[in-house]
C-alpha cells in the first residue's frame, strides 16, 4: 500500500504537557519515519483522521468533532480511528469527558482502547463499537532505558522512589504521595527510603520531607529518573497513563496501587498494594527489590510496538475502505442537514429535486 495521509486531532507542544500530547507527538514521529505524512490539522485528501483527544474545549485539541463531520461530508472515504483514552472517573468528577468520548465515537469506523479496563468501561457506559482492538501504550525506548549501575543497591542505602505527573489532580494518588511523605518524617522509613515528586503538585498539598521537582520531559525526564531505584504511582481509575511505563522502562520496579488499568499494565514489573497495606507493601518492596528489578528489566511497552500495532489496523482499515468506498453525500442534503430545521428537511429536499428535474428537462 502507498504511504497514507494521516492527520491526528491534537496540537504539537514539545515541552512537558500531558499524555494526549505526549501520545500525539510519539505517534506522529513514529508514523512519519515509516514514511506517511502526518498532519495536525485537516488537510484535503486524508486517507483517515485519528482522534487522540476528544475534549473539544482542550488546549491540545487542533480540530473537533464538527470540524470531522464537516469534513467527513466533503471527503467519505476517509476513515476515522478513535482512540478512547480516559474518563470522568480518573478525574474524579463529572467533566464531560465520558459524554464527549460516547459522542466522538459515533463518528468512527474503528475504535482503539489503551486498555481492557477502559474498554469494559464504555462498554458499561453503552458505547456501542463493532470493530475495537485494545493497544496498549508505549514509550520511546531511546529515551526511555535503564541504566543497571545506578539502579543497583545495597544494604545500607535508602532506596529512591520517584513519582511524576503533568496533573495536579488530586486523583493522580497525592493523598498517598502525602502518606509517604509523612512515613518519612519518622523511623524506621526516614532511614530506609527517599521520595522525589516530579510535576505539579495540589493546592495545599505539603510534601515536607520529599524532594520536588518542576515537571520534566523526554531526555531530562528519563535521566531524572534513571536517578531513583523504584517508582510509585497511586492514580485513581487511571484509563492507561504513561507516568507508570516510563518508569518501568527506565529499569524501575514499580508500586501500584489496585485501581484502574494500573494492575493490567504494571503486574509483571512490580508489586500491588491497597489503601490498606501500604507501609507494608513498601518495606516488603525494599525485601524483594532485587528480584523485581529483573522484571522490571523486561518491560516491552514501547511506542514501536505500539505504532506498530496500531499502523496495522489503519493499513487494514484503509484497505477495506478502498474495497468498498461510499458514494458522496448529495450536497443538497448535507445543506438540508446543516440549515433546515428537521420537520422541513424531506419536504424541501423533494421539491429541490423536482425542479432540478423540470430544469434538465426544459
Amino acid at each position: 500500500m502507498n504511504k497514507l495521509r494521516i492527520s491526528i486531532n491534537a496540537k504539537r507542544f514539545e515541552t512537558a504537557y500531558g499524555g494526549v500530547n505526549q501520545a500525539a507527538n510519539t505517534l506522529e514521529d513514529n508514523l512519519k519515519s515509516k514514511g506517511h505524512q502526518v498532519f495536525r490539522l485537516l488537510e484535503p485528501n486524508l486517507d483517515l483522521i485519528l482522534i487522540l483527544s476528544s475534549n473539544c474545549k482542550s488546549k491540545t485539541t487542533s480540530f473537533n468533532f464538527n470540524d470531522i463531520s464537516d469534513y467527513l461530508d466533503a471527503y467519505p472515504n476517509t476513515v476515522v480511528i478513535h482512540r478512547v483514552n480516559s474518563s470522568d472517573e480518573s478525574r474524579g468528577n463529572d467533566l464531560g469527558i465520558n459524554s464527549s468520548m460516547i459522542k466522538y465515537n459515533q463518528l468512527a469506523d474503528f475504535s482503539v482502547f489503551i486498555s481492557q479496563f477502559i474498554q469494559d468501561t464504555y462498554k458499561a457506559k453503552g458505547m456501542i463499537s463493532q470493530h475495537s482492538q485494545v493497544i496498549l501504550n508505549g514509550a520511546d525506548r531511546n529515551i526511555f532505558y535503564p541504566n543497571k549501575l545506578i539502579n543497583k543497591l545495597n544494604e545500607q542505602e535508602k532506596i529512591k522512589i520517584v513519582t511524576h505527573h503533568w496533573s495536579s489532580n488530586f486523583m493522580k494518588g497525592f493523598d498517598i504521595y502525602e502518606r509517604l511523605d509523612q512515613l518519612l518524617g519518622v523511623e524506621p522509613f526516614s532511614k530506609m527510603f527517599e521520595f522525589t515528586c516530579i510535576g505539579n503538585i495540589p493546592l495545599g498539598v505539603s510534601l515536607n520531607n520529599s524532594h520536588l521537582i518542576e515537571p520534566l520531559a523526554n531526555f531530562e525526564l528519563a535521566e531524572e529518573l534513571r536517578q531513583h531505584h523504584v517508582y510509585l504511582t497511586a492514580a485513581r481509575n487511571e484509563a492507561a497513563g504513561m507516568h507508570h511505563i516510563e518508569g518501568m522502562l527506565c529499569g524501575l520496579p514499580v508500586l501500584f496501587l489496585n485501581s484502574g488499568a494500573l494492575p493490567e499494565y504494571c503486574s509483571p514489573y512490580g508489586l500491588e498494594f491497597s489503601l490498606i497495606n501500604f507501609e507494608e507493601k513498601i518495606l516488603e518492596m525494599r525485601n524483594q527489590y532485587h528480584k523485581l528489578k529483573e522484571k522490571a528489566l523486561n518491560c516491552n511497552y514501547t511506542s514501536q510496538l505500539m505504532v506498530n500495532q496500531l499502523e496495522e489496523v489503519i493499513i487494514s482499515c484503509v484497505e477495506k475502505r478502498r474495497l468498498n468506498p461510499r458514494k458522496k453525500k448529495c450536497i443538497i442534503r448535507i445543506l438540508l442537514n446543516k440549515f433546515i430545521k428537521k420537520p422541513y428537511r424531506s419536504v424541501i429536499y423533494t421539491m429541490k429535486k423536482a425542479c432540478n428535474y423540470i430544469q434538465r428537462k426544459f
